[in-house]
């Protein structure tokens, strides 16, 4: 990527919102919004707000639209929309463009290794924004942090130039070498906090009031690194409490993203962290009852408000 590539992002929500606002204010014209056109009305028409201030950045839907092209696209759309963005994305990135999906668990980053094989896909995360979302206003006090690498030695020249670039628009992101055990722990904690929050409506500032709460994680964690351990993933007893430890860490209020998936009546991602969990687990015969539970509980509760059942 040179000095003249546009570094782009697609899916303004929880995670993308923060990161666009602060890639913007850096990089300024070199940065646009990628949206499909069925997403296209909805972002130029009604206007973007984040923070209280017009967000206003260039918004790309056609390859035709670009004078150079993509260097970086960060992915930040919900999982369920990952297949969809494969198609999009395919008809406007160069093999040259890097990407990078920074959704929850390992779904997005197998399935763009899949079907973009010609691309460099780095894997990340994201960890702790506390955004709201209505419409098309976004509200941040802690835009949380990044972190990115690659398991494969060919891409980490490519992982560290994305992070110095973030860096560089004063974003608090970390270069991992073991990127993939982060990304699994990271999984671990939406597993074990996730569902409870959709379920119960609490935020994390009172989990530290809740010993049954943090049972459960605990729990459910501990069932958590057997099956991690049947993909090549070593996770320990001290994951898990720095886990909690995060947990306990909030002092103010901090909404998980199913929870606010829930309280607004959306789809959430659930399929795609305890059921995924739950899967894996089904097909190596290890028994994980309390994160069966809670991917049941959070489907019945989605199932209900979105009118399946």
């Amino acid at each position: 990527m040179n000095n003249q590539s546009k570094i782009a992002l697609i899916g303004l929500g929880a995670i993308g919102a923060p990161l666009a606002n602060l890639l913007y204010k850096k990089y300024k014209e070199r940065f646009v919004l990628l949206s499909s056109k069925d997403f296209l009305y909805t972002l130029t028409e009604k206007g973007l707000v984040i923070n209280n201030e017009p967000f206003r950045p260039g918004i790309v839907s056609d390859r035709e639209q670009l004078d150079v092209p993509l260097g970086v696209v960060f992915v930040c759309v919900k999982n369920y929309h990952i297949e969809n963005t494969v198609k999009f994305l395919k008809e406007i990135v160069d093999k040259e463009t890097i990407i990078i999906p920074l959704q929850n668990g390992v779904y997005s980053y197998d399935y763009f290794k899949k079907h973009m094989p010609d691309n460099v896909i780095l894997e990340g995360f994201a960890k702790g924004p506390n955004t709201k979302v209505c419409g098309n206003v976004f509200e941040y006090q802690k835009p949380g942090s990044f972190h990115i690498g690659s398991s494969f030695s060919e891409y980490r020249e490519d992982a560290e130039f994305v992070w110095k670039l973030m860096k560089e628009a004063e974003i608090d992101c970390f270069y991992d070498n073991e990127i993939k055990k982060e990304i699994w722990k990271k999984l671990m904690l939406n597993v074990a906090g996730n569902a409870i929050t959709a379920i119960t409506g609490i935020d994390y500032c009172m989990f530290k009031q809740s010993e049954e709460v943090q049972t459960l994680c605990v729990r459910t964690m501990e069932e958590f690194i057997k099956v991690a351990s049947s993909q090549g993933i070593t996770l320990t007893e001290n994951d898990i409490k720095d886990v909690i430890d995060y947990y306990l860490s909030f002092n103010v209020s901090k909404h998980t993203s199913m929870l606010e998936d829930v309280l607004n009546k959306r789809p959430t991602e659930n399929e795609y962290i305890a059921g995924y969990i739950s899967k894996l687990a089904k097909k190596y015969d290890i028994y994980t009852p309390n994160i069966d539970m809670l991917y049941s509980l959070v489907k019945i509760k989605e199932d209900v408000y979105l009118g399946r059942i």
